[in-house]
């Protein structure tokens, strides 16, 4: 888990990051803190080192926590954010980011390590579900559910979603043991999720972007039976 903490305060930064080393020994977790003074510091190294767990102290520089975290939002709505204050009033604020919990200062190691027990249970929940990908901002989480189809092009496989594509350099086999059973090879240069199917025909189907994409010989009785039972389920 790669954790980051937002703190002008460098007390209080290196007594958060000390708790955090001190959770995830005794959970036996392997974890990647980096700490930054302001937002403008966050900001020039994110997103090209992406986050799991991110803690923001509300109250910093020229831009609080809560403006740091819309910020965050607009690229990444996934990333677990925790707010760390001196004030309770601010809590209310943290619903519109969808933060997973607020820290009180003074450090509370009594109240911190739930909060880091569920963040690990959430984040090793979504790690299941998504896949980490490149673009030009860097790397982001694409949940699978994201995902209509994979194209095989060469060694390197391209991933559709309504409006992106993406590129992996994995293997149609290494694809297929790690999606999620809705995914099936219609193909053998083609992977397709099966949720974003509207119509399955003999030799090819239709997806709900208009996208059709051709079914195989073979596999024509593997993707119909496949398609039946998940309308079914």
């Amino acid at each position: 888990m790669r954790i980051a903490i937002c703190e002008d305060n460098e007390k209080e930064q290196q007594r958060l990051s000390a708790a955090i080393l001190d959770w995830a020994e005794a959970r036996k977790l392997n974890i990647e803190i980096k700490c930054y003074y302001n937002a403008d510091q966050f900001l020039f190294a994110w997103p090209d080192v992406a986050f799991d767990l991110i803690f923001l102290d509300i109250n910093m520089g020229d831009m609080s926590g809560i403006e740091l975290a819309k910020k965050i939002r607009e690229h990444d709505k996934n990333v677990l954010i925790v707010f760390v204050t001196s004030f309770s009033q601010y809590v209310l604020e943290g619903y519109d980011v969808n933060a997973l919990h607020y820290l009180i200062k003074p450090l509370s190691v009594t109240k911190l390590i739930p909060i880091l027990d569920k963040a690990n249970v959430v984040w090793s929940s979504l790690r299941k579900d998504m896949l980490i990908v490149s673009n030009d901002s860097g790397r982001i989480k694409l949940p699978y559910g994201n995902i209509y189809y994979i194209s095989m092009v060469g060694h390197i496989a391209e991933i559709c979603t309504e409006n992106d594509v993406y590129e992996l350099r994995k293997t149609a086999a290494e694809f297929e043991a790690l999606l999620p059973t809705y995914f099936i090879r219609c193909h053998r240069s083609y992977i397709v999720n099966l949720l974003k199917a509207d119509c399955v025909y003999k030799d090819s189907l239709s997806l709900s972007n208009e996208k059709t994409l051709p079914i195989s010989r073979r596999n024509t009785k593997r993707v119909n039976d496949a398609f039946l039972r998940l309308f079914m389920e």
